[in-house]
């Protein structure tokens, strides 16, 4: 009774293996496989409410949004896709000190998203370049499951007199 007890108890182990190294062993979705470090430029248009904080220290709410180009042009990943960003803007101006971050929704023409948040610092001068990462956190269709750190650079290139702002990221340059 023994032996037939100790050979159930073996092959129940040998099936739980096998059933949990078969989940390991399924392949991560197309678009986790597929996009890596995706080098590009977003071109952007920032609208949102900006609350001064104290003389010379503004803090913007709301949202980048433009236009997505891929570095290796037609067929790759996010080329020419829509990007839409909720985000906060602290510029400090008194201490030449700024920090942003916030998420995107990148959408291509076929309906496929991916979602990332993001985070830079610098200083909030117009044409300085402010260094900052970026974390996939999901997306849907070919981009269900997708993840990884990234790195981008932010510009704002123009500070309308309507509250409005004008600029560009490079990604993984």
């Amino acid at each position: 009774m023994k032996d037939n007890e100790n050979r159930a108890f073996t092959t129940r182990r040998l099936l739980i293996t096998a059933a949990i190294a078969s989940v390991f062993a399924l392949p991560l979705p197309a678009g986790a496989q597929q996009v890596g470090k995706v080098t590009g430029h977003f071109g952007w248009f920032g609208v949102g409410k900006a609350h001064q904080v104290e003389e010379g220290h503004f803090y913007w709410v709301g949202e980048f949004s433009g236009t997505f180009f891929n570095d290796k042009g037609e067929g790759s990943p996010f080329h020419l896709a829509g990007v839409k960003c909720p985000a906060f803007f602290d510029a400090d101006f008194n201490n030449n000190k700024a920090q942003a971050g916030g998420y995107c929704i990148i959408t291509e023409l076929s309906g496929d998203q991916a979602y990332l948040s993001w985070r830079n610092a610098g200083s909030p001068n117009a044409g300085i370049r402010n260094p900052g990462t970026f974390e996939y956190t999901g997306g849907t269709g070919k981009y269900a499951g997708l993840s990884g750190r990234n790195t981008f650079v932010g510009v704002t290139q123009v500070n309308w007199a309507d509250g409005t702002s004008t600029g560009y990221a490079t990604w993984n340059r």
